[in-house]
């Protein structure tokens, strides 16, 4: 909402949120791409990230609804390409992505991480500090206006009843085994609840391999804190989620952003994962197109999208087949 007021004050349009998050995810695959390349070092990192964005259409075309996917998603990738790079103002996405949704506090390890090593502690971590500021004035202005803290789009949740029993979370943490990896879920909380929020917003493979890259650190990674800050933030993340009403892979989002990260490493070197991965990142599109087909009119075009990220695939192989070749001879 904060980056659609101006385009609002110079388009005047009822649909200016939407336009601004449907721009966002326009730019998720080149800012994916730039994160990936700057954490890892490797430009082979960066496409695949790249090509794992470009491939989650509900994180792409949610913003069709006004949901914030794709723009919480730039912002918290975004984050990453600016830690990595060491820059001083990582914090403020990362500060815009909490307001927009406060599970992208799972990604504050990461400013941990990138942290001087030399120095006073008030110098070394002034950027956690920071992050915080924009999250509190927004809250201080709630308080001022409301007289509590809005909870999204929820007129009758506050910062109070937001929370669940131990009987509610649960039941919401066994669902996060089966969400995390599952391609199709059934919501046994409550049934009547299943929907697209109970569907896989990713591979379940990815969600294996970031695992699997966590917990053998010491073979894919040259930092052994980078692993901890993985598996500390998707904890967080996915961990927040299950205090709250039931688990939503749209709120589960940013734990699991954290895990796809961790996964790229082991792709990068055990690539034969790579085909596996991207063909299974296929199923989202048919349950997206059968939940959606009929609230966007969507036709055939829809898998246009996948279509061109398979030919570029292809392309890139053949191309990085012709490198080695040539080195070869």
């Amino acid at each position: 909402g904060f980056f659609a007021v101006p385009w609002y004050l110079l388009s005047r349009s009822p649909l200016a949120h939407i336009h601004v998050q449907l721009f966002f995810s326009l730019l998720l695959p080149g800012v994916a791409y730039l994160a990936g390349r700057a954490l890892y070092r490797k430009e082979s990192a960066g496409i695949v990230l790249a090509t794992v964005m470009a491939l989650s259409p509900f994180v792409l075309f949610v913003g069709l609804r006004g949901w914030t996917g794709s723009g919480f998603t730039v912002l918290l990738l975004l984050t990453v390409f600016l830690a990595a790079r060491k820059n001083r103002f990582a914090w403020l996405p990362l500060s815009f992505a909490i307001i927009t949704k406060p599970f992208a506090v799972c990604f504050l390890p990461l400013l941990w991480y990138v942290a001087p090593k030399d120095g006073k502690m008030l110098h070394r971590y002034k950027q956690l500090f920071f992050v915080l500021i924009i999250p509190a004035v927004y809250v201080v202005l709630q308080y001022g206006q409301v007289g509590h803290v809005i909870v999204g789009s929820h007129e009758a949740l506050n910062q109070w009843n937001v929370w669940q029993g131990p009987l509610r979370i649960a039941l919401n943490l066994a669902h996060s085994l089966q969400i995390l990896f599952s391609v199709h879920n059934y919501y046994f909380p409550d049934p009547g609840l299943t929907g697209p929020g109970n569907m896989m917003h990713t591979t379940p493979l990815l969600i294996f391999l970031g695992l699997f890259g966590i917990f053998s650190g010491n073979e894919y990674f040259d930092d052994r804190r980078l692993p901890l800050v993985f598996l500390v933030g998707a904890s967080v993340g996915i961990g927040l989620n299950a205090l709250l009403d039931h688990m939503d892979h749209f709120y589960m989002w940013a734990g699991i952003l954290m895990l796809i990260i961790a996964s790229i490493p082991v792709l990068l070197r055990h690539q034969v994962w790579v085909p596996l991965v991207l063909a299974t990142l296929h199923f989202q599109w048919f349950y997206f197109y059968l939940n959606e087909q009929a609230n966007y009119s969507l036709s055939w075009t829809f898998f246009l999208v996948p279509a061109v990220v398979d030919i570029l695939f292809v392309v890139w192989c053949l191309l990085l087949l012709r490198q080695y070749r040539y080195r070869g001879t």
